[in-house]
């Protein structure tokens, strides 16, 4: 299978031996934390549509910036809607769970800790801030920030909504090869509203965002690395 494959210039934690992690570490000591979601996203959409996004947006960062991707946290909090295939982790364990993970961390020698959310569950998003927080007032060893699209880029016009114009917009400058508008979309599952109202997604809305959300997470990561 595909996972089992290594690519080239590979920055993903667990394909990485070593001595390869530490050559990278040492040439930019920064981790990738992706934290997305495993949820509804219409039929044209997948199920893991905000951690792709998530590990799509850490994968350019960390080509253009250097580093290390860890492996993505998948589960999701947060009761926006009930579905068969909508994970739900209760919220008083979800911010616990996120911070042992980057406690776990501890003995890799980065200086930065980049956390970057691609569900816009309330909780879940606002999770991530308060856990750095936390973590750099407590004396983690790594310089924790959230590169974040629901926080970030917002110079762009285009603003994720849920699996709608906009969300798929992202999704087709993020994950092209995973959006199948040939499949027939029903209504919104928590509001009933069809998709698409607000026009056709493109790539071109969804490029927008990156862009955006590029130069914003640069000087973030940068001023980060100095105080790392």
């Amino acid at each position: 299978m595909s996972f089992l494959a290594r690519v080239a210039d590979e920055c993903r934690y667990p394909y990485l031996s070593p001595a390869e992690l530490k050559a990278r570490l040492e040439a930019k000591p920064i981790l990738y934390l992706p934290i997305g979601s495993l949820e509804w996203h219409n039929e044209h959409l997948p199920l893991g549509t905000d951690t792709f996004h998530a590990l799509a947006l850490a994968e350019r960062l960390c080509r253009a910036l250097g580093g290390v991707i860890l492996p993505a946290f998948w589960w999701n909090t947060g009761t926006a809607h009930d579905c068969f295939c909508t994970y739900h982790m209760p919220e008083e364990a979800y911010r616990a769970t996120l911070k042992n993970i980057c406690l776990g961390l501890r003995p890799i020698p980065a200086k930065v800790l980049v956390l970057i959310n691609g569900h816009g569950g309330k909780f879940q998003y606002e999770t991530p801030p308060v856990v750095a927080e936390e973590l750099n007032r407590e004396g983690f060893p790594m310089r924790v920030v959230v590169a974040d699209p629901y926080y970030l880029g917002k110079s762009s016009p285009t603003r994720i909504d849920h699996a709608d114009t906009n969300e798929t917009s992202v999704a087709m400058e993020l994950i092209p090869q995973l959006v199948h508008m040939e499949r027939k979309s029903g209504p919104d599952i928590r509001s009933g509203a069809m998709p698409f109202a607000k026009g056709p997604p493109s790539a071109e809305k969804g490029r927008q965002l990156w862009e955006a959300f590029f130069a914003d997470a640069k000087v973030l990561i940068a001023k980060a690395c100095t105080q790392g």
